[in-house]
């Protein structure tokens, strides 16, 4: 049997302050700020350490004997877990589920575990690591004949042919989504008689349950074949399908690294309903709460296994454990996937240039067999970024150790400094010099890169290197490509070639949802002072908002049908903004903008019409060619309505979106997502909160302080931020300031039946009241 190990813990720190917590626990939050951090703007300034976890647990004298497991979905990292004193379990990836047998340590009645995560050497990533244990923890009890394992494959669906491989003696049945029972039997194939396909448009799963010695092992899956070549493309069910993709990190914004299958299940429901059907995780492992959610709501998966192999991108990242290490990464991260109808695709790593140099491609040649001979009905990718390669052939931007490298802390501030290298010297160049910096993808040298590396995949993954399409899909006809990271402003371009070549499945954007660390990559505004926290590259904010670039994205796939308007933020008229080659927009779809009449500010039509006319009042502005989905107009603010209006060739209307202004006076709106939850300590209510007027128009200008109160101890806060990327404050407190007019709150379930009231506050305003009740009831 499998139960909750989430609650009950004691967290120790390095300085001896304990405190309970409750699983999953991001201990990087609690940590302080300071500019000279050495994670920098990695990680949002925010420090690593070392965390000791313990809890007390009974085991009953009629278990002893049996298999006593723990399992673990992530803890970052090297982390050693111990029972009752002796060391059962080490696993230095920050990224991997892992399991600890307990069998031989534990007694009858008491017994204490202790996880020690240990995240004190930094820098060791390039983006929000989080702490600790992050991820949820199961303990397992069974008999030593219970069922260890449950592979579900499907062999062809015309007719639907599943092949379920478990134990030996192990008693199969499988259920469709009704409860009905569809197949039963032992381990083999199966054919499922009017069987539902699996697809991101149809994502019907079906549960086979294995039962041996009186024990079960169940697991939900879907009946969905793949298919990949140079001249269909990718085929789902033997349908060719487009990959409309975007990046996401682990973090899940005010909640840190902490995954909750709430949260994982809004963030992909948002992301679905803006029109992704594919998500890249990058650069690491995906938690299975994620991946149940992708399943269930039905999103294509890219499962990224290393943001680098054995050279480092920072001082005391993995590289240093990769050779030693690796193999048991590739397989816990296919073990994890295996039944996950949503995973289609796995990749070996973004960025690495080894690609660039022969051990590297031998390596990823043996790499790619090692997940083929655990996982032979997916294809394998990498995201190679050609220019990295170029570079590194020219021995540019590779790093090197000034001194044998050493596991002991670095100094801080200015007393190390190290030169820009992999990924964060691209990042460094394209910044400065844009498109130029991308010509390389060009060169003679760049097809060589790719050539000699496309053997070492089946799908070759190209990151920012969209200018060899055309020339590769003419030349090289077998070879699947897809775009596995790119920039939004460049998806006219890209998409126009997913649709013109068989052999280029998709296109990944980055990024598809905002995230912490990698700072200030986006527009930001010197007039917002604090440390950098948020990478501002999204195309959705950490508050779940869709912003201006995802509605461009709607457009040039074909999911917006109407022009979307939006205009600069006009409470930073005459601010030149620090602008990322990521972001080509910060404007955001409000036409109130009270107290700045007579501002200019730009206005922004995306559209796939011919043109666009645009009218303030029903006086016009002007009419603008459309040119890559865009048209923008210089406009000054008065109140009323702006208008965009979409023209065919002849000038014809083909659309038309309006903006109107609110009204002046404010009004704090709250919006909680759920009124009741239930008693596990897991489940989260997300709360919007918004300055509007009295009919729910956004009052973007305000950013101003917000306070929350809880009344009983139902729930608490778990996280409450907003997505400014430069600020002081953190998500752990129950105030923050409001950015854009919005923040975001989560509050989290307890353990125990009861209510708690909230209550949300600000200068100005009339306070918010509502309740949220905590039973085993049903949930709302």
């Amino acid at each position: 049997m499998i139960f909750d190990f989430n609650d009950g813990w004691t967290l120790t720190k390095e300085n001896g302050e304990s405190f309970s917590v409750c699983l999953p626990h991001d201990a990087m939050p609690g940590e302080k700020r300071y500019p000279s951090c050495r994670n920098a703007v990695q990680s949002g300034y925010f420090p690593g350490g070392k965390y000791r976890y313990t809890k007390t647990f009974q085991i009953n004298e009629s278990d002893i004997g049996k298999n006593i497991r723990l399992h673990f979905g992530g803890v970052y990292r090297n982390a050693v877990v111990s029972v009752n004193g002796e060391a059962v379990k080490e696993n230095k990836y920050g990224y991997s589920p892992f399991t600890a047998d307990l069998t031989e340590k534990v007694t009858s009645g008491k017994n204490t575990v202790e996880v020690l995560a240990d995240n004190s050497l930094v820098p060791n990533c390039r983006w929000y690591s989080g702490s600790g244990i992050y991820r949820p923890v199961y303990l397992e009890i069974s008999r030593k004949d219970a069922p260890t394992f449950l592979k579900i494959k499907t062999v062809g669906i015309s007719p639907a042919v599943i092949e379920i491989d478990t134990d030996d003696g192990a008693q199969v049945q499988v259920f469709d989504a009704e409860g009905n029972l569809a197949a039963s039997g032992q381990k083999g194939r199966f054919e499922i008689s009017g069987a539902h396909l699996w697809s991101a448009e149809t994502p019907y799963l079906y549960t086979c349950k294995v039962s041996r010695g009186g024990e079960e092992l169940t697991e939900k899956f879907g009946i969905r074949t793949l298919e990949w070549n140079g001249k269909t493309g990718l085929l789902v069910n033997g349908k060719e399908t487009l990959l409309r993709g975007g990046c996401i990190h682990h973090d899940n914004g005010v909640l840190g690294a902490c995954s909750f299958a709430d949260a994982e299940e809004r963030r992909v429901r948002i992301l679905k309903s803006q029109g992704f059907n594919a998500l890249r995780m990058a650069h690491n492992p995906a938690s299975r709460s994620l991946l149940d959610a992708c399943d269930r709501i039905g999103m294509y998966v890219m499962d990224e296994a290393f943001d680098g192999w054995y050279i480092p991108k920072e001082y005391h990242d993995y590289s240093r454990d990769f050779l030693s290490d690796y193999k048991s990464v590739l397989t816990a991260m296919v073990e994890n996937d295996y039944n996950h109808p949503s995973v289609i695709m796995y990749s070996l790593g973004n960025e690495v240039t080894e690609t660039a140099a022969k051990r590297g491609i031998e390596l990823c040649a043996e790499m790619r067999d090692t997940v083929h001979s655990l996982d032979g009905t997916r294809p394998v990718t990498c995201g190679i970024n050609v220019l990295l390669d170029v570079y590194a052939r020219l021995g540019i931007g590779v790093y090197s150790d000034k001194k044998e490298y050493k596991r002991e802390p670095l100094p801080e501030g200015k007393g190390y400094k190290e030169k820009k290298s992999g990924s964060a010297f691209f990042n460094y160049w394209a910044e400065k010099l844009g498109k130029l910096f991308f010509a390389l993808s060009k060169t003679n040298m760049a097809e060589k890169v790719v050539s000699d590396i496309s053997p070492a995949l089946d799908i070759v993954g190209l990151n920012y290197a969209s200018s060899r399409y055309d020339k590769d899909a003419e030349k090289y006809p077998d070879r699947l490509m897809i775009g596995t990271e790119t920039m939004s402003a460049d998806l006219p371009y890209n998409w126009n070639r997913v649709l013109r070549h068989k052999q280029l499945i998709g296109d990944f954007v980055w990024s598809a949802w905002d995230y912490i660390g990698e700072t200030c990559m986006g527009w930001t505004y010197q007039s917002y002072k604090g440390l950098p926290l948020l990478s501002g590259q999204g195309m959705i904010d950490i508050t779940g908002l869709p912003l201006a670039q995802m509605a461009f994205l709607r457009t040039v796939w074909g999911t917006e049908t109407e022009p979307f308007l939006a205009v600069r933020p006009l409470n930073h008229s005459g601010e030149t903004p620090s602008k990322g080659a990521w972001q080509f927009t910060n404007a955001l779809d409000s036409w109130t903008w009270h107290g700045f009449e007579g501002k200019p500010t730009v206005a922004e039509v995306y559209t796939t019409a011919d043109s666009v006319r645009l009218e303030l009042n029903d006086k016009v502005i002007g009419t603008k060619k459309v040119r890559q989905n865009k048209a923008l107009f210089s406009v000054k603010y008065a109140p009323g309505t702006l208008t965009a209006i979409a023209l065919d060739k002849s000038g014809n209307e083909a659309g038309r979106t309006q903006l109107i202004s609110g009204e002046k006076d404010p009004i704090l709106t709250v919006r909680p997502d759920r009124s009741v939850l239930p008693p596990d300590g897991q489940a989260l209510c997300f709360a919007e909160i918004e300055f509007t007027d009295k009919n729910g128009v956004l009052l973007p200008y305000m950013e101003q302080r917000v306070d929350i109160k809880i009344d009983g101890n139902a729930v608490t806060l778990q996280g409450f931020g907003s997505a400014l990327t430069k600020t002081d404050e953190v998500f752990i407190h129950p105030y923050h300031n409001t950015y854009r007019g919005r923040a975001l709150a989560v509050f989290r379930a307890g353990k125990a039946d009861g209510k708690s009231t909230v209550t949300v506050f600000s200068e100005n305003t009339e306070p918010v009241s509502f309740s949220i009740e905590v039973t085993g009831g049903k949930e709302e």
